[in-house]
């Protein structure tokens, strides 16, 4: 018997190559930028704050490192991933059809929006949560010290999840318009989709109930958008 030849894939393993370098390139770059100026972005970053009556202090000497580092990462996470995007993009592009292509191009910047403004939604909702807490210490005879490094870290990870979360209508036009899912499978699905949302919502800082309700809201808000959008 002929013995069967493998597939060459040793083009496309050199153009994923090509395509990682790029990345990691970009995302050294970004976070090398990042950790170089992280005091003009920390201080760019808090001054966005409304921090009457806190005082925002340093615990360690060593927390300048931890967030010159911290912030790196961030900014060369947020560096890359557009050229990630934009790789991957090119990559599968021979895979997708002329529809296809055009829809994912279409929906790229509509995400980009679509993260910044959960970003900016995630710290509203962390302002509002820093408002209720010093009006109710205002009565006592105390401080409000915060740890700079944590309060940093409750930023980032508010603004980025709520950021994610808010690609949801991207996510499902995607499985939509792909048919990995039909609309009527959603529809039917409706309260376990909303369940699983009020379970994320849940694990989501901050954990007070005010701040539980506006966070789910905007979800079930972009999960009935997206199937209006997806209508036809």
């Amino acid at each position: 018997m002929e013995k069967k030849q493998s597939p060459d894939f040793i083009p496309y393993w050199i153009e994923i190559r090509r395509k990682v370098v790029a990345v990691l390139l970009s995302f050294i770059f970004g976070a090398v930028i990042g950790a170089i100026n992280y005091k003009a972005i920390l201080n760019l970053v808090v001054s966005g704050f409304d921090l009457e009556n806190v005082n925002v202090v340093l615990t360690s000497p060593y927390q300048f490192i931890n967030i010159a580092v911290g912030i790196g990462l961030t900014t060369g996470l947020i560096t890359s991933s557009p050229f990630l995007a934009l790789n991957i993009l090119t990559f599968v592009r021979p895979a997708l059809s002329k529809d296809e292509y055009n829809l994912i191009k279409r929906l790229i910047p509509i995400s980009a929006i679509l993260f910044i403004a959960g970003f900016a939604f995630g710290n509203w909702i962390l302002q509002m949560v820093i408002n209720i807490y010093v009006s109710t210490t205002k009565g006592f005879s105390v401080q409000n010290l915060w740890d700079i490094e944590s309060f940093l870290s409750q930023i980032i990870i508010m603004g980025v999840s709520m950021g994610i979360v808010f690609q949801l209508p991207i996510i499902l036009t995607g499985l939509l318009r792909f048919k990995i899912v039909k609309r009527s499978q959603l529809t039917k699905g409706r309260r376990f989709i909303y369940a699983g949302l009020l379970l994320f919502t849940v694990i989501l800082p901050p954990t007070d109930i005010l701040s539980l309700i506006l966070i789910f809201l905007p979800l079930c808000l972009l999960f009935e958008s997206a199937l209006l959008f997806n209508r036809d």
